[in-house]
C-alpha cells in the first residue's frame, strides 16, 4: 500500500507587533487552493468590498490672506541670466587659464624631480666609490 505525500504547505513572512510594543517578523502559513477561491470570489465582489475611515480629520491649511495672490506682480530681486551668462564665460576663461598654469607647473616640477633623482644617483656613486677607495686605503 502506497500513501500519496502531502503537498509541502507553504509559508509567508508577514510582520507582526510584539509583546513589547514593537514589530518583528513571522510566519504565515499560505492559502490553499479552495481558499485561493473563495478569497478571488470575495475580493471581485462589491459586498466584500470594506470602506477605510479616517480617524483624524486632516489638518486645516492655513496661509496668509494676499500671499499668493499677485504673482505676477512680483519683480525678481538680484542679477539678471545674461549677467549671469557673462559672469560664466569669465570665469571659464579663467578656469582655462588655471589649468593650463597647473600643467606649466606640473611639467616644471616632474623636470625638476628628474634633475634631483639624476644627482641622487650621481652623489650616490661617488659615495659608494669613496667608500670603496677608503676600505683599501688608497686614500
Amino acid at each position: 500500500m502506497t500513501t500519496t505525500p502531502s503537498p509541502p504547505q507553504h509559508f509567508h513572512v508577514v510582520g507582526i507587533h510584539t509583546p513589547g510594543g514593537g514589530y518583528g517578523k513571522g510566519l504565515m502559513p499560505g492559502l490553499s487552493p479552495k481558499d485561493k477561491g473563495e478569497a478571488e470570489s470575495v475580493a471581485s465582489s462589491h459586498k466584500g468590498a470594506k470602506r477605510v475611515k479616517r480617524h483624524i480629520p486632516p489638518p486645516l491649511i492655513m496661509r496668509p490672506g494676499g500671499q499668493y495672490e499677485s504673482e505676477d506682480e512680483q519683480v525678481l530681486k538680484g542679477p539678471k541670466v545674461a549677467q549671469l551668462l557673462c559672469t560664466v564665460i569669465k570665469l571659464r576663461d579663467g578656469h582655462k587659464e588655471l589649468s593650463n598654469y597647473v600643467a606649466e607647473l606640473t611639467l616644471e616640477l616632474k623636470s625638476i624631480k628628474n634633475d634631483y633623482d639624476t644627482l641622487h644617483h650621481g652623489l650616490d656613486a661617488k659615495i659608494e666609490r669613496l667608500e670603496k677607495r677608503v676600505e683599501k686605503g688608497n686614500l
